[in-house]
């Protein structure tokens, strides 16, 4: 090999490692910046599970607390029902008092 096609050998080469160590620096800044936005995502998604946690006692909470009500509203509807037989013995029991009283 003479000495021109050598030092063109080595041009090339030189122009190859140049260009590699430009892709390696990008390349590391690339996976800089996917290191940055995995910990950003990382951290997200700590906070989406917490808040997820929260939402799901206060569904458990809310949940329990539907249950007493319509439990309430249950009792209530039957209470309301024997009020009104309560209510309508006095009323039969008074129109009673009264069509006797009007008899004699």
């Amino acid at each position: 090999m003479l000495k021109g096609e050598f030092m063109e050998a080595l041009r090339v080469l030189e122009e190859k490692i140049v260009s590699l160590v430009g892709v390696v620096q990008e390349l590391k800044a690339k996976n800089e910046a996917l290191n940055v936005e995995n910990k950003k995502a990382l951290a997200t998604c700590d906070e989406l599970l917490a808040e997820n946690s929260k939402l799901i006692s206060e569904n458990a909470h809310l949940a329990a607390k539907l249950e007493a009500l319509e439990s309430s509203v249950l009792s209530g509807n039957e209470r309301l029902e024997e009020t009104k037989v309560v209510v309508d013995d006095l009323i039969k029991s008074i129109d009673a008092l009264v069509s006797s009283e009007h008899q004699r």
